[in-house]
């Protein structure tokens, strides 16, 4: 038995081409506010924003770990964004199609 035998299944299966594009394009976007090259920025404004809390306060004392955090988060997620832009490109299809 084949998802062909039940259409419901694949359409259930699979995403859009368009939507898994669109994803990977905001996840694209969205980590390049967390780049390295605006490491500087980001934790003035994250010191900023979260001054005056006990995590503004780690993010004060741990500039270093702050900072290697933030640049894990934009690797991850840039490497997210590429993925489900290379995966849109090639079909959207969430599992291989069946064997025959």
């Amino acid at each position: 038995m084949t998802l062909d035998t039940f259409p419901a299944a694949r359409s259930a299966v699979a995403v859009p081409e368009p939507t898994l594009e669109r994803r990977g394009r905001w996840w694209v976007f969205g980590s390049f506010v967390l780049c390295p090259c605006h490491l500087p920025l980001t934790l003035a404004v994250l010191t900023a924003v979260l001054g005056g809390t006990a995590v503004g306060g780690a993010v004060a004392d741990h500039t270093w770990l702050a900072g290697t955090i933030v640049s894990v988060l934009w690797l991850g997620g840039t490497g997210y964004g590429f993925w489900l832009l290379r995966r849109a490109r090639r079909g959207g299809a969430a599992c291989p199609a069946p064997r025959r």
